[in-house]
């Protein structure tokens, strides 16, 4: 029971990320939270980089020049996520998943308004690697930063910072003795989750224009 919860999480997970650019932590780290807390969070990241890899929407419109500053920002965030995790014990982890998710949720559903520039992409970058490392919820400080972009520069954009920020979260997750076998094994049994949730979104009906396998239409924000 606890496998199947977590797969649809998983499924659910991927269809939203799919479609809108992020999303998948959000839906899986509460669920994991619960049923499986010490799968958190390399189980999530380890979901992230093959689906990152796999959006076919790729990079074609990614903001590089952005992602500079941004992805400095995700190296140092890496590093303050691993000391959040050795600092708090082992006892108190599924308090801290919990709370990332509670404050990313708002995060992502108000519509702040933040300037785009070397500054807030640096401090999202640095935000997004201490949340994206300690507990797998790194999209949203990205997303309220690009906000304001078109819909295939957010999704390319944050396609790409999660192919490398999620790669350096987990090098350093690694690194500190959070990645095992384990790990690789529960992300395998998810696998098939998150790609048919992802190869799903287009057949989502509501939402054919944001859905980066219709990356030909409008993008209604």
């Amino acid at each position: 029971m606890e496998l199947l919860l977590a797969f649809a999480a998983v499924l659910v997970g991927a269809m939203v990320q799919g479609s809108v650019g992020f999303g998948l932590a959000l839906v899986v780290v509460p669920v994991l939270a619960l049923v499986r807390p010490e799968a958190l969070p390399a189980v999530v990241l380890l979901l992230t980089m093959p689906m990152a890899a796999l959006w076919p929407h790729g990079s074609g419109a990614a903001n590089f020049a952005g992602l500079l500053s941004l992805l400095g920002g995700r190296i140092l965030g890496t590093l303050g996520g691993v000391a959040l995790l050795t600092l708090i014990p082992s006892g108190f982890l599924s308090v801290l998943f919990g709370a990332l998710v509670f404050a990313a949720v708002p995060a992502s559903l108000l519509r702040l308004k933040v300037s785009l520039n070397i500054r807030t992409k640096f401090a999202s970058g640095v935000t997004s690697g201490v949340i994206g490392t300690a507990g797998g919820v790194g999209g949203p400080p990205l997303a309220l930063v690009y906000q304001d972009r078109s819909g295939p520069e957010i999704r390319s954009t944050l396609a790409v910072a999660f192919r490398v920020g999620t790669g350096l979260s987990l090098i350093a997750l690694f690194l500190s003795g959070r990645v095992g076998a384990e790990h690789a094994l529960l992300t395998l049994q998810l696998l098939p989750g998150m790609l048919l949730g992802l190869f799903s979104t287009c057949w989502i009906a509501p939402l054919p224009d944001i859905s980066v396998l219709a990356p030909r239409r409008r993008y209604l924000p």
